[in-house]
């Protein structure tokens, strides 16, 4: 059982003891320097194509927690940039709200230069799209970045204190306010949005008919689809399970922060706690269901596909407060399925089970046949937030590998149904030992909160999860647990030696052959 801890600095031992990625592979340090602005205030969400230059609130506020203690500065940056772009007026063309995070910023100029042609030309894209002026455009459509916003900020102030709430932030609009008026309309923006849901739970719906479908971290249009096939419907609001978590923890921290309306506070925490285990708790499969959407006549309804985004609740404080049996009861359950061969790969955690691979007729962005570093590293911080270190550790060991293997500190990697892990760029030649991948997304090549993931773990801090609490005393049932999923989910270690390293990650080449080119095998 490896339940040794990583070193300081591991990264840069392994790294400079495999000459042949020596050259290849940036250092995290020098990595993270490639997505920080200039005056370190703004974390870009990639140094590649598809998202240089941009700010996502939710990819920023994830940078953030991951770099808690490593770079506290830098979160301390983030937050302050995120109060300086919040949501001031109610606007539907970039579906501004008072008090709402950010989800897309976009600049023409870029510490004091010209943004390259192909950032260009997908920022004109989305100013037709979404509005903005000649030199900028904000977009506010998700869901998850204000609560995220929320949630980091109390574990802010829980590890480093307070100080930053009294400081002050120029808005967009010109006025100074201090960042405890930043929370302040968050919370109430989030208090809003519970209000207006029907089920109680904190709902998405794009305003603009061109936004964003899909306002969560797995937007794809294709994502949140229920187990006949059809689709979610986008016509009306939809709730995913991982979001409920993130406003479970910003109404605790609106709690902490406004000691005077901590009962309130933590009574709706727990009301929006138990309307979603009422909701989406699946007893019959010991799991949680994805989310829930409306039928055509506003009736509500289970999205049942099997995704890890109910693992996320495992690193939020959604469980903390229950009886001790129905902690046990919820908590063993998710560790057990995500743990599952249906999720569990060499390449990290699936992002919807793999007996579901059928529903989408390719390869997609957060579907069956992909693993996210992001994902499997909430993952990771929730397992041992849970008291479950050793499979936490797995899990780590897993990223940390991918991004030995590929070279790169990848958005996401692709894992076929045998569970190999497909690296390298995607071949231009369809023969040869190929893996056909009906898709279309390459991943980017350096993805901050990839980057970030990295970093927390190597650093040997992130252990208590991104609330800044500590890891409660393990009971005998986790032991018991941890044990029993140790011995049959296959076993992986940190290779520095490149020969053992391929061995255990072969390199398979992939081709992408478009979507619709026959069924998915």
């Amino acid at each position: 059982m490896d339940s040794s801890p990583h070193p300081v600095n591991q990264i840069n031992r392994l790294v400079g003891q495999i000459p042949s990625i020596n050259k290849a592979l940036p250092l995290p340090s020098l990595a993270l320097s490639t997505v920080v602005s200039r005056d370190g205030r703004s974390v870009y969400a990639s140094s590649d194509t598809l998202f240089k230059g941009a700010v996502f609130g939710r990819d920023s506020l994830e940078v953030a927690d991951d770099l808690l203690s490593v770079k506290p500065g830098l979160a301390h940056n983030i937050l302050l940039t995120m109060g300086r772009l919040q949501g001031l007026e109610n606007n539907g063309t970039n579906e501004e709200q008072p008090g709402k995070i950010v989800h897309e910023y976009r600049q023409t100029e870029l510490d004091g230069k010209p943004i390259d042609s192909t950032s260009m030309q997908i920022f004109q894209e989305l100013a037709r799209k979404w509005g903005g002026t000649d030199s900028e455009l904000a977009y506010y459509g998700s869901v998850d970045a204000t609560p995220h916003f929320m949630r980091t900020l109390g574990a802010y102030c829980l590890r480093h204190g307070t100080a930053i709430l009294s400081e002050s932030v120029i808005q967009r609009d010109g006025n100074k306010v201090d960042m405890l008026h930043v929370a302040a309309g968050a919370t109430t923006w989030l208090l809003g949005q519970l209000a207006n849901a029907k089920s109680g739970l904190l709902e998405y719906k794009k305003l603009n008919p061109h936004g964003i479908s899909n306002q969560v971290w797995k937007d794809s249009e294709e994502f949140y689809v229920h187990e006949d096939g059809q689709q979610a419907n986008h016509n009306r609001p939809i709730a995913s399970i991982e979001v409920q978590g993130l406003a479970y923890d910003a109404l605790i921290t609106a709690a902490q922060l406004w000691p005077d309306q901590s009962t309130d506070y933590t009574s709706r925490a727990h009301t929006l706690r138990d309307q979603t285990i009422k909701y989406l708790w699946q007893p019959d499969r010991r799991y949680f269901a994805l989310g829930l959407d409306y039928d055509s006549e506003n009736k509500l309804r289970t999205i049942t596909t099997p995704t890890a985004n109910p693992a996320a609740l495992l690193d939020t404080g959604f469980f903390d407060d229950l009886p001790t049996e129905d902690r046990r009861h919820y908590v063993s359950a998710l560790v057990e399925r995500i743990t599952s061969k249906d999720f569990l790969t060499n390449g990290g955690v699936r992002s919807r089970s793999l007996d579901m691979a059928h529903l989408v007729p390719f390869w997609d962005y957060h579907g069956s046949y992909v693993s996210w570093p992001k994902e499997t590293y909430d993952i990771a911080k929730g397992m041992r937030r849970q008291g479950f270190d050793s499979l936490s550790r797995q899990l780590e060991n897993r990223l940390l590998n991918i991004v030995l293997k590929t070279r790169e500190y990848p958005e996401f990697v692709y894992v076929d149904g045998w569970g190999r892990l497909l690296t390298g760029k995607p071949s231009t030649h369809a023969h040869g030992n190929i893996v056909f991948v009906q898709g279309t997304n390459v991943p980017e090549r350096l993805q901050a909160w990839t980057v970030s993931a990295l970093m927390a773990i190597v650093s040997g801090r992130g252990r208590a999860g991104s609330n800044g609490k500590k890891t409660a005393a393990v009971m005998p049932w986790q032991h018991d647990l941890q044990n029993r999923i140790m011995s049959h989910i296959p076993h992986v270690d940190v290779h520095i030696n490149p020969l053992k390293l391929w061995l255990q990650y072969p390199t398979h080449k992939y081709h992408l052959s478009g979507r619709n080119n026959g069924s998915v095998s």
